[in-house]
């Protein structure tokens, strides 16, 4: 099965833009496994911690990954490297609107998801 590497940002745009991200995946790629790492969780939680869109943005994506089953991973390093060794490792999608990491991503080969029109999900 598939896995979808969900970013920080990507995760936060259920709540910027109202989309619905894990029914867009599930169409958009068929059967798949959501999957995060810890650093992303670590950095939802600190914005979280904070006041205003940005927080409140990462409190329902932390609240998202509890509801959809996200399966979390260890890693040790930068949270875009862990992303970009990790798909590149094991064939899986990234879901990111992080230019400069979809940039590294395209580079080694990656499937890539991001939202376009601030309305659906498209791989690139």
């Amino acid at each position: 099965m598939l896995e979808a590497i969900l970013d920080t940002n990507f995760l936060m745009l259920a709540y910027q833009f109202k989309v619905d991200i894990f029914s867009g995946l599930s169409e958009l790629l068929g059967g798949y496994r959501a999957v995060t790492c810890k650093g992303v969780v670590s950095e939802l939680r600190k914005l979280g911690s904070r006041k205003g869109n940005d927080a409140a943005a990462a409190r329902y994506a932390l609240k998202l990954i509890r509801l959809n089953g996200v399966e979390v991973k260890d890693n040790t390093e930068d949270v875009d490297e862990w992303i970009v060794r990790y798909c590149k490792m094991n064939g899986a999608a990234a879901c990111t609107v992080d230019k400069e990491l979809r940039d590294k991503l395209k580079k080694e080969g990656v499937k890539v998801v991001i939202l376009r029109g601030k309305s659906h999900l498209q791989v690139v």
